[in-house]
């Protein structure tokens, strides 16, 4: 009995194994072989952006053993069987799930190495030249990350640098031995065919570095990696590039991104994390299951054009001239340096611009003197018109005064008389007082219309008024001309609620005041008890006044109903034709309309329509049944600069 807890306990920690297998599978640990020496800048910055990256997309941490095969101190046969002995047994009871094969001759090194490892064990190759890795797809259960580094690339930085190339300097190892770079040879006899070739690979390095320091100035320098000189001392490449440019009297080029800033004016530069990056993502396509011969190799962009700023100044390089979209480091090169065509393209633009702008600017400052212009000579126009409507009534207006002017005189004489009476007839003489100040504002009446008339007003002063009024004060202005020319005065305004609107009220007045002059003037030849002169107004709806002054003369022609309200369009014969010109243009700038009909029973009608003040700030409209009717002569105006001069005023 005591057995069945125990094997209860038992039985579920089998269980909670089981479900723990299932839930996190073990990983197999990934082995890296990489076929340079240890260390090298090119390699550390591989491997780490590699490690990194498996750790960052794993959720169970991967165990990852790397190997340098050292191909540039060590080669030959026995070499290659000496580390699969020792790699095999080294990693016999570790259970390697991926070998990662860094450069070709890392990844037939570990087609080799499957013997001892797993003849199915899946290998993921990096950093192989993509043309060279066409064998490698033949082989099974394989895929990576192929790049294309080309010496095209480098002679076409290298003469970016020395505009007149016409040799390359070749500094590094012999090309046939370098892993990475054994195509160069070939691409040299292709794109290297206008270009001598200076070739200083395996030399001392004592001897050459003299070289170096005696290159001709159509020369540049391409430094590819110098891991052993001609006298048998091992360097790191980029130490070797170091002593190389401390006496070289040419740039250098270079085709790897850890190369600069030992001296290397930059080139076409290949990126080691990148390539990393790659790699580790089909390492983790694998771990999650899938197989390599359906992963596809991946073929990345992974060189971009970079350059030393130090090294371009010494060597007076154009930034203008190198590789677009090159990227400049290690300096403080100014936006002039890097981007002069653009500021150039943006400054012409900017300039055009400015010049229109400023054409733009001179236009509207011309308009803006021309309308001022317009606009003194149209309010100068105005007031010589009304000069012109006083001067046609002075006879009138001079009667009109003499009446009151009489009355006081004949008062004052009766106010002697009544003071010489004994006693003073004091009764008499407040009664004569009265009437004296009555006959005097009735005298100052007139002169205060008058002087209204002729007050010469530069701005248009807006405000709300009754129109009824006035219209009332123009008839008392042409009473004594209508009395004059025995012309029957008659009015009906509208009652209730008064029109009020929105305008200078010494401009409406000068409108109707031409109205009725002119419909007085049209009566000369009809019979005197025909002489009528009717100024009506009436509401239309809840927004507009018509005012309506009607004559009974023998009205107008079709071709004057059409044209009256031209400039230097009369029917008198002494008229300047301006009045009725002006009345309309007055009228347009508060958004009114003007026309000229002749009246069912004879005589013309002159009817004009304006917004009340309380629908202003709206573009009104004639209703249809006060439009002007084309076929009666009718006559609407266009826009006039005075409506620019009103709209100012009012805001």
């Amino acid at each position: 009995m005591r057995l069945l807890p125990q094997m209860a306990v038992a039985l579920f920690a089998s269980l909670a194994g089981v479900e723990s297998s299932i839930a996190q599978p073990q990983l197999r640990p990934v082995l890296v072989l990489d076929q340079s020496i240890p260390h090298t800048a090119w390699i550390n910055k591989l491997f780490v952006a590699l490690q990194s990256s498996l750790k960052a997309g794993s959720e169970t941490p991967i165990a990852v053993y790397s190997e340098h095969l050292e191909y540039t101190h060590f080669r030959g046969a026995e070499y290659d069987d000496l580390l699969r002995n020792f790699i095999r047994e080294k990693y016999r009871n570790r259970n390697i799930g991926i070998i990662v094969a860094i450069g070709i001759d890392s990844a037939q090194f570990a087609i080799s190495l499957r013997d001892g490892l797993g003849q199915n064990l899946p290998i993921v190759y990096a950093d192989v030249d993509d043309r060279v890795a066409a064998s490698l797809k033949l082989i099974p259960n394989t895929t990576g990350v192929t790049v294309r580094a080309t010496l095209r690339d480098a002679i076409t930085a290298a003469k970016a640098v020395v505009p007149n190339l016409k040799r390359i300097a070749l500094v590094g190892d012999p090309l046939e031995q370098q892993t990475f770079r054994r195509h160069y040879y070939a691409e040299l006899l292709l794109y290297g065919i206008d270009l001598d070739r200076i070739d200083l690979t395996g030399l001392p390095m004592a001897e050459l570095q003299q070289r170096v320091a005696t290159l001709p100035d159509d020369a540049a320098i391409l430094y590819t990696t110098l891991s052993a000189d001609g006298a048998g001392n091992h360097y790191d490449p980029n130490d070797a590039l170091a002593l190389v440019a401390k006496v070289a009297n040419r740039p250098i080029i270079v085709d790897q991104e850890t190369r600069l800033g030992y001296g290397a004016i930059g080139g076409f530069l290949m990126h080691g994390a990148p390539i990393g990056e790659a790699t580790a993502a089909l390492v983790l396509r694998l771990l999650k299951g899938e197989k390599a011969a359906d992963i596809p190799v991946v073929s990345g962009e992974f060189t971009k054009p970079i350059f030393d700023w130090r090294e371009l100044k010494r060597w007076k390089v154009n930034v203008r001239s190198l590789p677009p979209g090159s990227e400049i480091r290690f300096g403080d090169a100014s936006a002039w340096q890097q981007y002069r065509t653009e500021i150039l393209i943006a400054l012409a633009v900017l300039l055009v611009q400015t010049a229109i702008i400023s054409a733009l600017l001179v236009e509207r400052h011309r308009r803006i003197v021309a309308e001022s212009s317009s606009r003194e000579r149209l309010l100068e126009n105005i007031h010589l018109n009304r000069v012109a409507l006083v001067e046609a009534s002075s006879r009138s207006i001079a009667h009109e005064l003499k009446q009151p002017l009489t009355a006081i005189l004949s008062n004052a004489q009766a106010g002697r008389v009544a003071l010489k009476a004994d006693p003073p007839d004091v009764g008499a003489l407040e009664g004569i007082l009265d009437d004296i100040i009555a006959d005097d504002r009735r005298a100052d009446d007139v002169l205060v219309r008058v002087r209204q008339l002729l007050a010469k007003r530069r701005d248009v002063e807006t405000r709300e008024f009754d129109l009824n009024e006035t219209i009332t004060s123009v008839l008392q202005i042409v009473g004594p001309e209508a009395a004059k020319r025995r012309v029957a005065l008659r009015s009906r305004l509208v009652v209730g609620e008064a029109p009020v609107v929105r305008a200078d009220p010494i401009h409406l007045q000068q409108v109707i005041l031409n109205l009725a002059m002119n419909a007085m003037e049209a009566m000369e030849n009809s019979a005197s008890d025909r002489r009528e002169l009717l100024v009506r107004s009436a509401l239309i709806g809840k927004s507009q006044v018509m005012v309506t002054v009607a004559d009974t003369g023998p009205g107008l022609s079709e071709d004057k109903l059409k044209s009256v309200f031209e400039p230097f369009v009369t029917t008198k014969e002494q008229g300047t034709g301006l009045g009725l010109s002006i009345a309309r243009t007055i009228l347009e700038a508060y958004r009114g309309k003007i026309w000229a009909e002749n009246g069912p029973d004879g005589g013309a009608e002159f009817r004009f329509v304006l917004p009340l003040a309380n629908a202003v700030s709206q573009r009104n409209s004639l209703p249809q049944d006060v439009s002007p009717d084309p076929a009666r002569g009718g006559s609407l105006a266009g826009a006039h600069p005075l409506d620019a001069a009103v709209q100012t005023t009012e805001r």
